[in-house]
């Protein structure tokens, strides 16, 4: 398409490795990334490890209540985890992921966290800003598109028209990667890693900037944002970038209670 051009967040370890792994374990969507960039990172954690480490809640009940339309339940946990069946609490919470990919990296690397504010604008900013990094959001996904959009639709929407997209999948909070931003004639498209291959193409989908920004804005009680996770080296030249382009750099409650008691 003419006019088109793409901004890609650039980890080729983590894509590698991604295209690896089989999926989250049930309600470790956050240890699933901070995993995956550990690993790319050369540190050898898995979910598990990195669950523990940040004390991840479970919420008990039936496993297939707790995973995307279409997958299996994956509860093949090697540790013990606190259960708390209380509506909204179970997940990990997002200071405590950042903590964990810090002190498992032995502070090779820093977990910048990026609290908004949201807008359609302010999405692609950041990936611009931070395209050096990895962006793991933390999202409600009730506001995204759904995750099989038909090309037309696509197409459509990159040439600024109006569209009707399918309704989202699911409604939960939880952590994808912002991968790219594609960018059309008139508007942009953001490329979503999923934790469930079942979503999307094998786990990748397509959402406008506006409804990525909708979903951190969550609106339901709870707060979102984005972890941009970089070598501790880079990070400080990070931390200007997104201070210059005026995000609000804090920690955000997601609803889970964090176990050193982080806001």
């Amino acid at each position: 398409m003419a006019g088109a051009s793409t901004t890609a967040v650039r980890r080729e370890e983590l894509a590698e490795l991604y295209a690896a792994e089989r999926q989250q374990k049930d309600n470790l969507c956050g240890c699933f990334w901070a995993s995956l960039i550990l690993r790319a990172a050369g540190v050898e954690a898995d979910q598990d490890e990195v669950a523990a480490a940040a004390g991840a809640i479970l919420p008990g009940g039936d496993p297939e209540m707790h995973v995307a339309p279409g997958a299996t339940p994956r509860n093949d946990y090697r540790v013990e985890l606190e259960i708390d069946p209380a509506p909204g609490v179970a997940g990990t919470s997002a200071s405590a992921i950042a903590r964990a990919i810090e002190r498992l990296s032995g502070g090779g690397l820093a977990a910048i966290p990026v609290a908004g504010p949201w807008t359609a604008e302010s999405v692609a900013a950041l990936m611009e800003a931070a395209a050096d990094a990895t962006l793991i959001a933390n999202v409600r996904t009730g506001r995204f598109w759904g995750s099989r959009p038909g090309p037309a639709t696509v197409l459509a929407h990159l040439r600024g028209e109006d569209v009707e997209p399918p309704p989202a999948d699911w409604d939960v909070g939880h952590f994808v990667n912002l991968a790219a931003l594609v960018r059309g004639p008139a508007d942009a498209l953001v490329v979503v890693r999923d934790t469930y291959q079942e979503l999307g193409v094998a786990g990748h989908h397509l959402q406008p900037p506006d409804r990525v920004a909708a979903a951190l804005r969550r609106d339901d009680g709870h707060e979102g944002g984005v972890l941009a996770v970089a070598g501790s080296t880079r990070a400080p030249g990070l931390r200007g970038r997104l201070e210059s382009e005026g995000f609000e750099l804090r920690h955000w409650h997601n609803g889970t209670p964090d176990p050193e008691g982080t806001t």
